[in-house]
């Protein structure tokens, strides 16, 4: 099979992450298969990217792969256009967070996709119900690196993190869909300044630019006196953002809307036993038995609220009613359940026993033969037709 694929590989933002692990892994397992990859971005050093794996990735972009069988694409906002040769069948890889798919996304997907592959039932749920075929639809998990996030106890000390307390991590950002504020606002009023325990924030403005939340957090600190924060702002390594998970006990990821949760999914298999919200794309491998599940309250919001979407106002929102629908965790159930977490450890209670209860079976090895066998079956289709 020929394949090229497109989107950004060199820097830190989960779909980075995720293309460039997954093409390697497919050049890995699949050694008769051609393969390139066509950049949408260039290689940042500032990025704590392996450098073997950068090596890699720059022999792909000068791989030769004509008129290819597939073309993968995997960018925000998604790329619309025709491929260059009418037998190249083109794959789209695309999250979606919240309850309803702009309208112009959902048509455009019908017009320019060959095939659609969502990371979770959450999202396939979601183009479903927004009309896309069927047919064109599958659903293969984002994956983790086992030889970095596992339970070993090699590369187990960060040094953010002080295990003599006992630490909550929490990664991704401060946009609004992520929970951050209702976090901070649950950790205030959960401990006081002699409680040993901690907060690990890791934000990526890199990514995502500035905000104010570190602000919001040493005044938090100053005003109510609460239990320790720890703010990183700067870039981690895979094998740095590894350590941190290894010297964490629980990760906290009380989101309103989530695609997948890709740091859930690593922290957990370096044996951080989850908090999550209800009803969202976790659900596939976060359950009662291996970890604590928030009840959400199902709202209405208004999509031109920039603070709601990290975007320009009309940036693919284009066509997509007024209002969609978010989740809202319950904040009083988040701060009972991090007080009942450190006031209960020490026991090996609920939370140790949940550890065991772990079966953390999406590494890359096993998704990218998941993407392997969808790809297969794609090229083979002759029945999928675009508009």
């Amino acid at each position: 099979m020929i394949i090229d694929f497109v989107g950004k590989f060199y820097d830190n933002h989960s779909l980075s992450i995720i293309n460039r692990n997954l093409v390697i892994q497919l050049t890995t397992i699949y050694p008769d298969w051609k393969i390139s990859i066509t950049p949408l971005d260039s290689y940042d050093p500032e990025y704590k990217i392996d450098k073997d794996i950068v090596k890699q990735l720059k022999v792909l972009e000068k791989a030769e792969t004509s008129e290819p069988d597939i073309q993968i694409r995997h960018s925000y906002p998604p790329i619309w256009q025709w491929p260059a040769s009418d037998r190249t069948k083109v794959v789209y890889i695309q999250p979606w967070e919240y309850t309803k798919v702009p309208f112009e996304w959902q048509y455009k997907f019908e017009t320019f996709a060959d095939a659609l592959i969502v990371p979770s039932n959450y999202v396939a749920k979601v183009f479903a119900n927004g009309g896309l075929k069927p047919e064109k639809l599958f659903v293969v998990a984002n994956g983790y690196n086992k030889e970095l996030f596992n339970t070993n106890d090699d590369n187990s000390d960060s040094k953010y993190v002080n295990k003599d307390n006992f630490n909550f991590v929490y990664v991704g950002n401060s946009q609004w869909r992520k929970g951050l504020d209702i976090l901070i606002n649950a950790w205030k009023d959960a401990f006081k300044k002699f409680d040993k325990a901690c907060l690990v924030i890791k934000d990526n403005p890199k990514i995502y630019g500035q905000s104010n939340i570190l602000n919001e957090i040493i005044k938090m600190q100053y005003k109510t006196g609460c239990s320790d924060v720890v703010y990183i702002d700067e870039d981690l390594s895979d094998k740095e953002m590894a350590a941190l998970f290894k010297a964490s006990d629980v990760v906290v990821h009380p989101y309103r809307a989530e695609g997948f949760g890709m740091h859930v999914q690593e922290a957990m298999a370096c044996g951080c036993v989850p908090i999550v919200s209800a009803d969202g794309p976790t659900d596939d491998f976060v359950t009662n038995e291996n970890g604590f599940i928030l009840p959400i309250e199902r709202r209405s919001v208004n999509i031109t609220d920039s603070n709601v979407f990290a975007m320009k106002p009309g940036d693919a929102m284009t066509g997509m009613s007024t209002h969609t629908f978010y989740n809202e965790p319950n904040a009083e159930s988040l701060k009972n359940g991090i007080k009942m977490i450190y006031h209960s450890h020490n026991k090996e209670e609920e939370v140790y026993s949940k550890k065991d209860a772990m079966n953390m079976i999406n590494t890359w090895e096993k998704i990218t033969k998941d993407y392997g066998n969808a790809l297969e079956d794609i090229k083979v289709r002759n029945n999928i037709v675009r508009h």
